[in-house]
């Protein structure tokens, strides 16, 4: 299935997030699972070079220019917010897909010690930044479903490459606004972590 372009525009000011007021975007959150298990230092830097590339190449595929999304290091793992112009369910699919896809292809000749596996969140709302990166209820949210122990638990029992949980309100205007997501890929999953009481959508790519 081809997909229309996600984000065409090459010019203007690269960095969308200013400092005056918020902007309400898509944001994605990535964390290499069991990243300290046994894993030493030279591991562990393979592993976040792997992981940095798949993104990009992943966001490449989907045409939304790594590049344009301002992204964060988070030691394993990684923050990235995509340009407001950029369709929210483009990171639903096909970005998921093309990231399993990619993830899938490292992980036929990596070994066990390098072997990669990703939880994934993807969320909507309002990003502050400032001197020191970027802020609000929206990344505390995305962090929270990234962190959940029930989706944890999720991805070390279930996933082989790629597990993606999706924030409710970003499940519900995908499903409702006609977007190109399989409703029959996701199942729901009540979330508790720190004080967050919430519902996800958890995916698992299709198993070939």
């Amino acid at each position: 299935m081809s997909h229309p372009a996600a984000y065409d525009r090459p010019s203007g000011d690269r960095h969308f997030l200013n400092r005056t007021s918020p902007v309400t975007t898509t944001l994605a959150a990535v964390d290499i699972c069991r990243f300290g298990a046994r894993r030493d230092a030279r591991t562990q830097l393979l592993l976040r070079r792997e992981m940095y590339g798949l993104i990009a190449e992943a966001c490449r595929i989907t045409r939304v220019p790594w590049s344009f999304c301002h992204h964060e290091d988070r030691g394993d793992g990684a923050l990235f917010i995509v340009p407001p112009e950029v369709a929210a369910d483009h990171l639903l699919d096909p970005f998921a897909s093309h990231l399993n896809l990619v993830l899938r292809r490292y992980n036929r000749l990596a070994g066990p010690a390098t072997r990669l596996r990703l939880r994934l969140a993807v969320h909507t709302g309002r990003v502050h930044r400032d001197d020191h990166g970027v802020a609000g209820p929206a990344l505390v949210h995305l962090f929270r479903l990234l962190d959940a122990p029930a989706f944890k638990r999720f991805a070390d029992d279930v996933v082989d490459d790629l597990a993606m949980i999706v924030s409710d309100r970003m499940y519900t205007d995908a499903t409702e606004g006609g977007g190109l997501i399989n409703p029959d890929a996701y199942v729901s999953q009540r979330i508790s972590c720190k004080e967050t009481r919430t519902r996800g959508w958890i995916w698992t790519p299709p198993k070939h």
